[in-house]
C-alpha cells in the first residue's frame, strides 16, 4: 500500500522517479524506490513518512507556484523548499498582523 501511495502523489504532481530521487537529497536510492514502487521489497515506515511530506510539499509548491517548478531543477526544488519550511516556521511564531496575512494567503490556495 505505502508504494502506492507515493506512486499515486508522483503522478500528481507530474514527477519521474528519476528526477524525485534527486530531489530527496540521497534520502532513497532509484533502485531502492523502483523496487518499492513495484512491489519487490518494501520501505521502511520512517522513509516512506519522510518521502510522503516531501511529496506533499512539492505537490504544494506546484499549487502555489506561478509557473509549473522544473523538477529537473533538483538544487531549485530543495533551495524554494527550504525557504517555504522557513517560512512556515516564523509564522508559527509570529504574533502579528503578518502571520494572519499569510495564514490568509495559505488557506486561500
Amino acid at each position: 500500500m505505502q508504494q502506492h501511495i507515493i506512486d499515486k502523489k508522483l503522478q500528481d504532481i507530474a514527477c519521474p522517479v528519476s528526477l524525485f530521487v534527486t530531489i530527496t537529497g540521497g534520502l532513497i536510492g532509484r533502485t531502492r524506490l523502483t523496487q518499492a514502487l513495484q512491489g519487490e521489497k518494501s520501505l521502511d515506515h520512517n522513509v516512506v513518512e519522510k518521502l510522503v511530506a516531501l511529496l506533499d510539499e512539492m505537490a504544494e509548491l506546484k499549487r502555489t507556484s506561478l509557473i509549473a517548478p522544473d523538477w529537473s531543477d533538483a538544487e531549485n526544488i530543495q533551495e524554494q523548499l527550504t525557504h517555504r519550511r522557513a517560512i512556515k516556521e516564523a509564522v508559527k511564531y509570529d504574533k502579528n498582523v503578518v502571520r494572519k496575512f499569510l495564514d490568509d494567503v495559505t488557506d486561500a490556495k
